[in-house]
């Protein structure tokens, strides 16, 4: 089998390309708990985001709702998330279909840019009105580091191959 320097190269790149790596799916990227059993209004409530690392135009919010004198889970209540940072809104709805977890609420949130941006969820339904708020710190995606953290042992072992297909033995003529 002939050793093949260009098709080698042309492999590496194809894999060190850069792809967009980020969270599209819930719980993809990670699954941070930023409210666990609070009491707001009547209700307790559970918030989940994800990614953990909230990105630009990617905060996925899942927030579970129950009664805290039946622990039933309440299904009928309107759920509104928004966040402010500075004089920006970005206001959305959370809904059952966007939910992973049927009786569960949930929403993404297209966060414009990077920065710190308060989460306002307010929950208006069977108990009354609750309001809830926390920070989240919203960052720009970036694929340098998968970029780096993929690309340099692919060029590494690339390396090393040169160096040991230059050092191999030459066969000797008889």
């Amino acid at each position: 089998m002939k050793f093949n320097i260009a098709t080698l190269l042309a492999f590496s790149l194809l894999l060190i390309y850069p792809l967009n790596i980020a969270a599209d799916d819930p719980g993809t990227g990670g699954r941070k708990i930023r409210l666990d059993e609070e009491s707001v209004g009547g209700y307790r409530i559970r918030v989940v985001t994800s990614p953990i690392r909230a990105l630009v135009n990617n905060l996925f919010l899942e927030i579970r709702l129950t009664d805290p004198s039946s622990g039933a889970r309440i299904t009928d209540a309107n759920v509104w998330i928004t966040a402010t940072s500075g004089a920006d809104i970005v206001e959305v709805q959370a809904t059952h279909t966007n939910a992973p977890i049927p009786d569960e609420y949930a929403a993404r949130i297209l966060i414009p840019y990077a920065g710190v941006w308060e989460i306002i969820i307010v929950i208006d339904g069977p108990l009354g009105r609750g309001e809830v708020s926390f920070l989240e710190r919203v960052s720009n995606p970036s694929s340098v580091g998968a970029i780096i953290s993929v690309g340099a042992p692919i060029v590494g072992l690339i390396i090393l191959g040169l160096i040991f297909y230059r050092l191999r033995p030459k066969p000797m003529d008889q």
